[in-house]
């Protein structure tokens, strides 16, 4: 991967495009985001072709070669007016009235590809809400305030998103929290031979995350639904990546020792993202990992708001796992069963 692309990973819409990309979200009708249907989801794929060419282009790029971060940031897009108290439970807005932010996510996202969601997290939306909730200050999933270790999102699934977008409502009170990523383009050459082919095998045992409903380790006990993974997959200069240092370890101690490798590798290859409203940050969930710094929420009605829409570049291959022609998984259980018993 040559480093020219290194500045294409921000891109901030100028005054026009941001007009453009408010006479298309202002004009469109009510969404109700618990019935996110596919023919709404077809016309938003349609209107999709009066964004700005700057900004589709970019997009069509990021899906088709990603770049060395990983990551791609699009600034100063419209936001809604008016904004409730940040939801204290972390589930549906039921007071948000207008639906920009979430047009915005479905505009931009679907450049990449369809939307898909999980059953078993946030009631199943396609579009969710990812705030603080008091009480989870020390969990390692979206509704913690502490240090969330870098994962690949939702790696634990058969059908794990392709990529992430996260919108940014509002801010946290002291303006200190960061979204960072690192992607394994940037850190591979920092990663010794023997601890990339001791990646590459099945040595690495990753578990559920609470969000889902399970309890992650509990000491060396195997979680329900944990599944035996290699690291590192396909082309052998520019592979993909699935991790989670928090639900994920190896599977002897070459293993571990090949993951703590890892670890050193991106975290000293990092893009530190400090979210505004208006900032849409989309992650290749292939190349990049991601993860947040700490932060003191107030729970005041004001605290980090953002909202999340995954897309994956292959709807079908989820087929035997969604309802119909719907976009939401069956729960974890029943597919990882269906898959061992195949």
């Amino acid at each position: 991967m040559q480093r020219e692309d290194r500045n294409l990973h921000v891109l901030e819409l100028t005054q026009h495009e941001r007009m453009a990309m408010e006479s298309i979200v202002r004009g469109l009708p009510p969404l109700d985001i618990r019935n996110v249907n596919d023919e709404r989801l077809t016309e938003t794929e349609l209107l999709g072709r009066r964004v700005p060419v700057r900004i589709a282009d970019a997009l069509i790029r990021f899906r088709k070669h990603s770049n060395s971060e990983g990551t791609l940031l699009l600034r100063n897009l419209p936001v809604d007016d008016v904004l409730p108290a940040t939801p204290s439970d972390g589930r549906l807005a039921e007071a948000k009235k207008s639906t920009i932010s979430e047009y915005n996510l479905l505009l931009l996202l679907q450049f990449l590809g369809d939307p898909i969601a999980y059953e078993d997290e946030k009631e199943g939306l396609l579009i969710q809400n990812v705030c603080p909730v008091q009480g989870c200050e020390e969990l390692q999933e979206n509704t913690g305030s502490t240090y969330l270790e870098f994962h690949t999102e939702d790696g634990f699934h058969p059908y794990k998103p392709d990529f992430i977008g996260l919108f940014c409502l509002r801010p946290d009170h002291e303006g200190v929290a960061k979204t960072i990523t690192s992607s394994i383009r940037m850190a591979i050459q920092k990663i010794p031979a023997t601890a990339v082919s001791l990646l590459r095998e099945p040595h690495f045992r990753i578990s559920p995350a609470s969000s889902f409903g399970y309890g992650g380790y509990a000491g060396d006990k195997l979680p329900e639904c944990s599944r035996t993974i290699p690291v590192l997959s396909g082309s052998l200069t520019d592979p993909d990546m699935c991790i989670d240092f928090f639900l994920m370890r190896g599977t002897h101690p070459a293993a571990q020792w090949a993951l703590d490798v890892l670890k050193e590798a991106l975290t000293s290859s990092v893009q530190e993202f400090s979210l505004r409203p208006g900032d849409l940050l989309i992650v290749d969930n292939r190349k990049a990992a991601h993860a947040r710094t700490s932060f003191e929420p107030r729970y005041d009605g004001f605290d980090r708001w953002l909202q999340r829409l995954f897309v994956t570049n292959d709807i079908r291959r989820s087929a035997d796992g969604r309802w119909r022609d719907g976009y939401v998984c069956s729960p974890l259980f029943t597919l990882t069963k269906r898959h061992h018993s195949m």
